[in-house]
C-alpha cells in the first residue's frame, strides 16, 4: 500500500476519535409538540430508553453538543388518533434516516414509538456489534495403528480401508468431511478389525472440524455481507468503519478484507484504512504515519498509542520518540518510557540510547546509575553519536582509548571531538578531565543538555588582577566618598533651616562671600544642599551595591555649587 502525506488522513482522525475508540454519542433531544407537551415528554425518555437498549456500547444524553448523531422529532394528535416522526442526524445536520409510527391512543404510540427507536438506529447496531469467532477446532494428529493392527488375522479389506483413511486425512483441512467419511468406513468394515476404535475416535475429531469450518464460513458470510451494507452509510461514522475493516480483518484475515476496502466513498477514507489495517500487521511505517496524522489532529494518546505500535513492529527510532514523549506532560509514565527507550536501544538507535543514559545520570524516570550510564553511552558511541564518544573520552584514563574515542566522535559528526583528536591524547586528557570536574552538578553523572547534546562552551580565560580585584576598591572608594558629601550637604541643608540664626547667618556668609549677594534666599540654598545630599548619597548607594557588567575601574567626578550639583563619570 502506498505511504500516505499525514495531513491527509488528520481530519478524519480528529473526527472520529471517539468512533475509534468504539464510543459514539447520541443525544435524543425531546419531541416537539404543540397540543401535547406531556405526551411528547414522556414518549422523549421512552425513545432514550429505546436507543440504549439497542446500543448498548454508545453514550445517548440529551444535549446534541458534541454528539456523533442527534435524533429529534415531533409529535401530533389528529383524528386518527396519535402520530410521532423520528429522524436520525449527523453533526453536519443532514439527515441520514427517518422513521414514524401511529396508534389511536397514547399507550399504543409508546409501544409503536419504541420500534421507530430501533428501526432509526438500525445500522448504528450493525456498525457497532461485535465480530467475534469461535476459534476452530485443533486438526487431529495423524493417526498411528495400534501395536497388534498388523497381523495375519486383520482382514484384507479392514488393511486396505486403513490405508486408505491415512492418505485422505494428510489433505484432511482442506476436506475435513471426506477424512470423517473414510474414518467411518474403517470403523463400519465387518470381521476382524483391530481399527474400529482408533477409527471412531479420528472420525469424531474430523466431523468436530468440518463443524467449526462451517461456522466460520456463515460467520464470513454473515460478516461480510453486514460490512457491504454498513460501510457505504452515511449515518456510520469513518473511524467506526474502519474499526469495522480492522475486526473483520483480525477475524477473518487480512487477505480477505482488500475487496471491502473499496466500498468506501472516498479515496481519502480508503488510504486511511489501508494505512489503519497496515499498522495491524505490524508494517512501522503506518504506524509512524497515523502518529504523525494524530500530531496534526492534537490527539497526543492516540499518536502515543501509534508510536508504541511503531516500535514493537520494530521501528528503532519511533522507540525513541515514545520513550521520550513518555517522560513529558500529562501522559507521564516513566516505566514505560524506560521499557521504550530500552527497545530502541537494544535496536541500535543512539537517540534512544542517549535518552536512556539521561535517565539514569539524572535520576528522571529511574533510580540514578552511574554505570548503567555509561554502558548506555557506550551504546550511543557504537550506534555513531559522536558526543556520546566525547564524553566517554572525558571518563577514561587511557589516553589510547581517549584517542580511539575521539576519532569514532569525530566519525559520528562531533566538531569537537575532531578538533581534539589532533592534540596529543595526555593533553586532551586531562583538558575533558578539567572540563567535566569544572561542570559537574550534584547528580552523577552531569546532565547533557539535551538528547541530541551540544558541545560545552569554553571556559572564559582566567581573570586578571585588574579586572577582578582594582575596579571593585575603586567603586567602594567612590561610592563612599560620594555618601560622606552626600551627609555633609545634609548637614548644611539642616543648619540652613535651624531656628538658631546666628550659625546660620555664619554658615550662610561664609558660603557665599564673594560669589552671591546675601540677598538669596533660604528656601533657596536648602533645596540646593538638600538636592546635593540626595543625588550624592544616591549615586555612591549605587555604587556600593552594585557590580560592574564589565571590568573596568570607575571614574567619576562631582562638582557642587549654590545653584546644583554634577556628578559624571563611569558608574558600572
Amino acid at each position: 500500500m502506498k505511504p500516505l502525506v499525514p495531513s491527509f488522513v488528520a481530519a478524519g482522525i480528529a473526527l472520529g476519535a471517539a468512533g475509534a475508540q468504539g464510543v459514539e454519542t447520541i443525544a435524543v433531544l425531546e419531541l416537539r409538540s404543540r397540543a401535547n407537551p406531556v405526551v411528547a415528554a414522556e414518549l422523549s425518555d421512552r425513545v432514550r430508553e429505546a436507543v440504549r437498549r439497542a446500543l448498548p456500547q454508545a453514550r445517548v444524553v440529551d444535549s446534541e453538543e458534541n454528539a456523533d448523531f442527534v435524533i429529534g422529532g415531533r409529535i401530533s394528535r389528529g383524528g386518527l388518533g396519535y402520530r410521532a416522526w423520528l429522524e436520525l442526524r449527523d453533526q453536519s445536520g443532514d439527515v441520514l434516516q427517518r422513521a414514524s409510527a401511529t396508534a389511536s391512543n397514547r399507550s399504543e404510540l409508546a409501544e409503536a414509538i419504541d420500534g421507530a427507536a430501533v428501526d432509526l438506529v438500525r445500522s448504528r447496531q450493525e456498525a457497532g456489534g461485535p465480530i467475534t469467532i469461535a476459534p476452530l477446532p485443533a486438526v487431529p494428529a495423524p493417526a498411528e495403528p495400534p501395536e497388534d493392527a498388523l497381523n495375519l488375522e486383520a482382514d484384507a479389506g479392514v488393511l486396505v480401508a486403513w490405508d486408505r483413511a491415512r492418505r485422505i486425512e494428510a489433505h484432511g483441512k482442506e476436506s475435513p468431511q471426506d477424512a470423517a467419511a473414510a474414518w467411518r468406513r474403517v470403523a463400519d468394515m465387518r470381521g476382524q478389525n483391530p481399527f474400529r476404535e482408533i477409527a471412531l475416535t479420528r472420525a469424531a475429531e474430523w466431523e468436530a472440524y468440518a463443524a467449526g469450518r462451517r461456522a466460520l464460513d456463515a460467520q464470513l458470510a454473515s460478516d461480510t455481507a453486514r460490512l457491504r451494507r454498513v460501510l457505504p452509510l452515511a449515518s456510520v461514522t469513518d473511524s467506526a468503519k474502519i474499526d469495522l475493516l480492522v475486526r473483520f480483518a483480525a477475524a477473518h484475515g487480512f487477505d480477505k478484507v482488500s475487496p471491502l476496502v473499496a466500498l468506501l466513498p472516498s479515496a481519502e477514507l480508503r488510504a486511511r484504512a489501508e494505512l489503519s489495517l497496515d499498522c495491524e500487521v505490524k508494517e512501522a511505517h503506518a504506524c509512524v504515519q497515523l502518529a504523525r496524522a494524530a500530531d496534526e489532529a492534537k490527539d497526543a494518546k492516540a499518536a502515543l498509542d501509534y508510536l508504541d505500535r511503531a516500535c514493537a513492529a520494530g521501528a528503532p527510532s519511533a522507540c525513541a520518540e515514545s520513550g521520550d514523549r513518555w517522560l513529558q506532560g500529562d501522559l507521564r509514565d516513566p516505566a514505560r518510557a524506560v521499557a521504550a527507550l530500552q527497545r530502541g536501544c537494544d535496536g541500535a538507535n543512539a537517540a534512544a540510547c542517549v535518552r536512556l543514559a539521561r535517565v539514569y545520570e539524572e535520576g528522571d524516570g529511574a533510580p540514578p546509575n552511574a554505570k548503567t550510564a555509561v554502558d548506555l553511552r557506550e551504546k550511543a558511541c557504537a550506534a555513531g553519536d559522536g558526543k556520546s564518544c566525547r564524553r566517554l573520552a572525558g571518563m577514561s584514563e587511557e589516553p589510547a582509548r581517549v584517542a580511539d574515542l575521539l576519532r569514532k566522535g569525530c566519525d559520528g559528526g562531533d566538531a569537537l571531538s575532531c578538533a581534539l583528536s589532533t592534540k596529543e591524547p595526555a593533553i586532551v586528557q586531562r583538558q575533558l578531565q578539567e572540563a567535566a570536574a569544572g561542570a559537574a552538578k550534584p547528580a552523577p553523572i552531569a546532565r547533557p543538555a539535551s538528547a541530541t547534546e551540544k558541545p560545552a562552551a569554553k571556559p572564559p580565560p582566567p581573570p586578571s588582577p585588574r579586572t577582578e580585584v582594582e575596579p571593585s576598591h575603586d567603586r567602594a572608594a567612590a561610592g563612599m566618598a560620594m555618601v560622606a558629601f552626600g551627609a555633609l550637604a545634609a548637614t548644611a541643608a539642616v543648619m540652613m533651616n535651624s531656628d538658631d540664626a546666628q550659625p546660620r547667618r555664619a554658615f550662610r556668609s561664609a558660603l557665599v562671600a564673594g560669589s552671591q549677594p546675601q540677598s538669596g534666599s533660604n528656601l533657596t540654598l536648602t533645596l540646593v544642599f538638600g538636592g546635593a545630599a540626595a543625588l550624592s548619597a544616591g549615586a555612591g548607594l549605587v555604587l556600593l551595591f552594585t557590580k560592574p557588567d564589565k571590568p573596568e575601574a570607575p571614574k567619576v567626578g562631582v562638582g557642587v555649587s549654590p545653584a546644583g550639583i554634577v556628578v559624571s563619570g563611569n558608574f558600572r
